[in-house]
């Protein structure tokens, strides 16, 4: 016989125990939580602040490359009024993809937006990131890399960009960059005597190159021919060269059309303008230099670069 309750009250004491330890077990898993969610926190401030870094040194290396005697090589290189431009090699831009891939927001509001021309006014930018985008002028499109309040950046492709498209989430999407890396595409670096042809299925090296060689007189000499002789025999060169060049350049779309989207055509303006019209692919004109089999991944990064531009936020 209980006469004062003292079962119940033990019952009652055993349930508030239970339900304590419960709410301990909670906190303890609260706590860990928390505490993961303070080291990814960590984490992504690292990544981010290495990020910003690495953009530091790239602008910083690139100004001192840019020194008031360089030339520019590209029509799309930067300019004096943006030193905020710059190139990167291969390893610096896969160094800085790896980095912007490390990059997370809780809030989801990493934008990567890409831009056939100009940037619309429903872009989704802040005025002045998209003032600050429209200062460099490009005919292939731009693409711009948003972090709210922490930076944003602008890349010119290598390849024109075919429609306007934008993803915005936790981490930056960057396939549109990396399917451009991976463009196959044939390399045209017209010159008179040499001219450099190549297919490249990637950014990593070319699958083939080959190199048309022919006798092309440099110089008018002041011993005999007259000018006229001179220039119609240098005509005569160069038309045979660029027949040569043709051949093999009929053989090459043969045998790689199926795969190639694009050719990148440069070198001589007047040898670029002969071999153009017979090229059956779109064309991506560069200013591409005189063939060198030592410097052939300068080649390589001058077809598949990016020019890269830190833009105000």
């Amino acid at each position: 016989m209980d006469l004062f309750g003292k079962k119940k009250l033990e019952e009652r004491i055993s349930e508030l125990e239970e339900a304590l330890a419960s709410r301990e077990r909670e906190k303890e898993e609260l706590v860990r939580t928390l505490e993961k969610k303070e080291e990814k926190i960590r984490r992504l401030a690292s990544a981010n602040q290495e990020a910003n870094l690495a953009l530091k040194a790239m602008e910083q290396k690139a100004a001192a490359k840019a020194a008031p005697s360089s030339k520019i090589v590209n029509r799309e290189e930067p300019i004096a009024r943006l030193p905020e431009a710059w190139k990167p090699g291969k390893r610096e831009f896969d160094i800085l993809l790896q980095r912007l891939k490390a990059i997370r927001s809780p809030r989801e509001d990493l934008l990567v937006a890409a831009f056939p021309d100009s940037v619309p006014e429903n872009s989704g930018l802040p005025p002045q990131v998209k003032d600050s985008a429209m200062a460099a002028k490009t005919e292939r499109g731009r693409i711009i890399i948003y972090s709210p309040q922490l930076f944003a950046l602008q890349l010119i492709p290598p390849f024109p960009i075919k429609e306007r498209a934008s993803w915005e989430g936790g981490s930056f999407q960057l396939g549109l960059i990396e399917e451009m890396m991976d463009t196959p595409v044939l390399v045209v670096s017209a010159h008179a005597g040499d001219t450099f042809l190549g297919v490249a299925l990637s950014s990593g090296a070319f699958e083939l190159k080959e190199l048309v060689e022919s006798q092309v007189k440099e110089r008018h000499s002041k011993g005999g021919w007259s000018q006229k002789r001179f220039e119609r025999l240098r005509e005569e060169d160069i038309k045979n060269h660029v027949d040569a060049v043709l051949e093999k350049l009929s053989r090459l779309e043969e045998k790689y059309r199926s795969v190639l989207t694009y050719a990148v055509l440069g070198g001589e303006e007047s040898l670029v303008r002969q071999i153009a019209p017979f090229i059956g692919l779109p064309l991506v004109e560069r200013k591409l230099g005189r063939h060198d089999e030592n410097k052939l991944d300068v080649l390589i990064e001058e077809v598949y670069g990016f020019i890269c531009y830190r833009l105000k936020i």
